[in-house]
């Protein structure tokens, strides 16, 4: 257990003050005696659950970075920001693509008309014949 309270301890001190918290402050934030802090500290006994979950509060810190030492890893989300982010050549193909100028050209005979809505001559048709061959 010392070997474990030491690294706690250490951990302990070095946070406190970098806070520039006293002791008495801290034991005051958590409720708790000088002696108890003294003793964290010292490594001669390690807080319970709900006072470690209550001094990562009052330092600012996770428990993983206050019990084990661990530092925090830093989410880098650019891969999800680089997905959802439209790119110059997505953007390009959309803005500049030809069918999108084909779409809006006017229609200027009957191929080019058959050649845009030929989905709804077949739907048409494929409902008028099930309504007269399909009673």
């Amino acid at each position: 257990m010392a070997k474990e309270g030491t690294q706690f301890s250490n951990k302990l001190v070095e946070l406190r003050k970098a806070k520039k918290i006293s002791q008495d402050e801290l034991a005051e934030k958590l409720f708790l005696s000088r002696q108890s802090i003294s003793k964290w500290e010292n490594g001669d006994s390690v807080p319970d659950m709900n006072n470690l979950v209550m001094l990562a509060q009052v330092l600012n810190v996770g428990l993983d970075e206050l019990v084990l030492g661990v530092q925090p890893k830093v989410s880098n989300n650019n891969g999800v920001k680089k997905f959802f982010e439209q790119d110059a050549a997505d953007k390009d193909w959309h803005e500049n693509h030809r069918w999108r100028e084909w779409n809006y050209k006017p229609i200027n005979n009957g191929w080019e008309w058959l050649a845009r809505y030929w989905w709804a001559i077949f739907g048409l048709v494929g409902m008028i014949c099930w309504y007269a061959f399909g009673q």
